[in-house]
Parts: C-alpha cells; sequence; structure tokens
C-alpha cells in the first residue's frame, strides 16, 4: 500500500521560521494531532479553503475596480451640487453619501507622558473577543 504525504508550510511561533508539516498519512507526530485539531474547526479541507479565500480576495479585487471610481464620481457630484440625493438604490444595493465632518480625538500618547494621573483616572479597560486573522502568506 502507498502512503500519500501531504504538507503545509507553516510559520514556527518560536523561531518564526517557516516549514513543512505533514497533514495526511499513515505517520503522526505531536504536529500532526494538532494540526488535526485545527482542521476539525474547517468547514472543508484546507485546499478548498484556501481556494475560496483566493477568490474573494480576487473577487473584492475586482470589486473594488468598479466601486471606488464610483465612490469617487459620486462624491465628486456631491461636492458640486446640494441638491443630489443621500441615499440611492442601484440594483436592490443601497449607496449612502456621508459628507465630510470634522471628529474630535483625544493625542492618547501625549496625555499619557503630559498628564499620567490624568490618562490613568480615564483610562477604560474593555475586553475584547477572540478573532482570527487572514492574510495571504
Amino acid at each position: 500500500m502507498d502512503v500519500i504525504m501531504k504538507t503545509i508550510k507553516v510559520i514556527d511561533e518560536d523561531t518564526l521560521e517557516m516549514k513543512e508539516m505533514v497533514v495526511e498519512g499513515e505517520e503522526y507526530d505531536s504536529e500532526k494531532l494538532e494540526f488535526d485539531k485545527f482542521k476539525q474547526a474547517l468547514p472543508c479541507e484546507p485546499e478548498e479553503f484556501g481556494q475560496k479565500y483566493r477568490a474573494f480576495k480576487k473577487a473584492s479585487e475586482e470589486f473594488d475596480k468598479v466601486f471606488i471610481p464610483f465612490k469617487e464620481n459620486i462624491i465628486k457630484l456631491h461636492e458640486q451640487s446640494d441638491y443630489l440625493p443621500k441615499t440611492v438604490i442601484v440594483d436592490s444595493v443601497k449607496l449612502t453619501y456621508v459628507s465630510p465632518s470634522t471628529r474630535n480625538t483625544i493625542d492618547s500618547k501625549k496625555l499619557k507622558e503630559e498628564e499620567p494621573e490624568l490618562a490613568k483616572k480615564f483610562t477604560k479597560t474593555s475586553n475584547v473577543k477572540a478573532t482570527v486573522r487572514l492574510e495571504e502568506i
């Protein structure tokens, strides 16, 4: 019986080096077992997930080729006229123009440097939910 071995590239968290990991085959090691746990979270095969991610990124880029010039043109039109509607529906997609505005923020770095006690007094701590970031390597 032939053993088919598939590998993926992973980054070692300790050394930050790229290495290959066996993902299928008869040989099991601790890294393989850990990857199997991760693989259970995927609703599809890892290869399909990667293909769908790349397809999503490509579709997003294609959409941006249409949307970015459209957005720029809508902004120009609104700068030239006060009578255009703020909201337009294009093939069941609602687009809303948001007028420019100002935003007031606090320079927390400068506040911490110049008034550390005041900064500490008004610092708010919030819990942040876990998430997963995607990026192509």
